[in-house]
């Protein structure tokens, strides 16, 4: 039998400092109901914390890395104690804070395992834990040594200006996609150095094709079709911040919304299917599964799948992303779930985390 991607890949570090899904584009996906229950994996908690602004009555987060769930956990403190403007500053989107000073007086609050942790990691939180992942580190790279090969400052941030459709349009052609670009992007964003430097080799165990041309197309939508003034991932791969626009659950406006329902998260360090094994007595309205799909076989996507379905309330949805390896339901699953085609490909157009190549919601009937 194969083994798992638990067994496969390391998880002992923080991958991702930042959730690179669309929360927007989830949330609308979801149609978070208040007093649902949900399933979310967790990553580094910027997803989970934004469907807890639908006011659902328990969302349970899923993750197979310790350090990922400490993410999460050092994220609930954060909300729980500080104000907006302290928060910003304390996970390192706005400059000023003693972060270290702020984690002694969080870290109380922190279950035990997430604050042995960070006790070993304190020079993580005082760089700020939206900077510390590899993927992040990944975008670093890029910013350091191979977007200034390609543009100058003053072109980067003439990308960054409003514009309408056309005017995104004409500067990609005129000015942004020149040979370098294409070249220089390609190799970067190919299946090697990617494996090496920002995901994991074991992540592209099941992707076929041309990896580099796929995310290189989406680059170029998203840079055209999508405004770039407001778009935060496409703002932090290329300045390595959020100043001009902030990923949903770091907004003002769902700061309190996100607050008052903390204590309807519950986290579970391990799989899908043993979390559902596990809360057994559970069922459940919606599912944000990331990309957790590409790194299974399609044999394991199917069971998983399975369990998924058998926890699922009537109507219940299953949103998920493809960025590389393609994944929908199969056959034998035909009567139980139903692609919302025409939603997903609605959303899919407006998604702002554009290395994805589809959008998958599915609805339990």
């Amino acid at each position: 039998m194969e083994r798992g991607i638990e067994e496969r890949a390391s998880f002992d570090l923080v991958r991702y400092a930042n959730c690179w899904e669309d929360a927007d584009v989830l949330l609308r996906a979801l149609d978070v109901k208040e007093g649902g229950v949900y399933l979310s994996v967790a990553s580094a908690g910027d997803n989970t914390f934004s469907i807890l602004s639908g006011a659902p009555s328990l969302v349970l987060a899923v993750d197979l890395s310790e350090a990922q769930l400490a993410c999460l956990e050092l994220r609930r403190a954060a909300f729980a104690s500080l104000d907006h403007d302290e928060l910003l500053a304390f996970l390192g989107v706005r400059s000023g804070a003693d972060r270290v000073g702020t984690y002694r007086s969080l870290r109380e609050g922190l279950a035990p395992e997430a604050r042995r942790y960070w006790d070993g990691h304190r020079e993580l939180i005082a760089r700020g834990i939206t900077t510390i992942g590899r993927f992040e580190g990944y975008f670093r790279l890029f910013r350091r040594w191979v977007l200034p090969l390609i543009h100058g400052r003053a072109t980067v941030a003439a990308l960054l200006e409003p514009r309408d459709a056309a005017g995104r349009a004409a500067f990609y052609r005129d000015v942004w996609d020149n040979l370098r670009w294409r070249l220089l992007f390609r190799i970067f964003f190919g299946r090697t150095v990617m494996g090496r430097l920002g995901r994991d080799p074991e992540f592209f165990r099941y992707v076929e094709g041309d990896v580099a041309g796929r995310i290189l197309d989406r680059t170029r939508y998203a840079l055209t079709a999508l405004p770039t003034d407001r778009n935060p991932y496409l703002e932090y791969i290329l300045t390595g911040g959020f100043d001009r626009a902030l990923p949903f659950y770091l907004r003002r406006e769902n700061f309190a919304a996100i607050r008052g329902n903390l204590d309807r998260l519950v986290t579970f360090r391990g799989g899908v299917t043993e979390a559902l094994t596990a809360h057994g007595e559970l069922r459940f309205d919606g599912f944000n599964l990331s990309d957790i799909f590409e790194y299974m076989s399609r044999e394991e996507y199917a069971a998983e799948l399975e369990r998924i379905v058998g926890s699922s309330r009537q109507g219940a949805r299953l949103v998920y992303w493809n960025m590389l390896a393609d994944r929908k339901h199969p056959e034998s699953l035909a009567e139980r779930l139903t692609p919302l085609t025409e939603l997903a490909g609605r959303l899919f157009a407006e998604d702002k985390a554009f290395f994805y190549k589809s959008l998958v919601i599915e609805e339990v009937t």
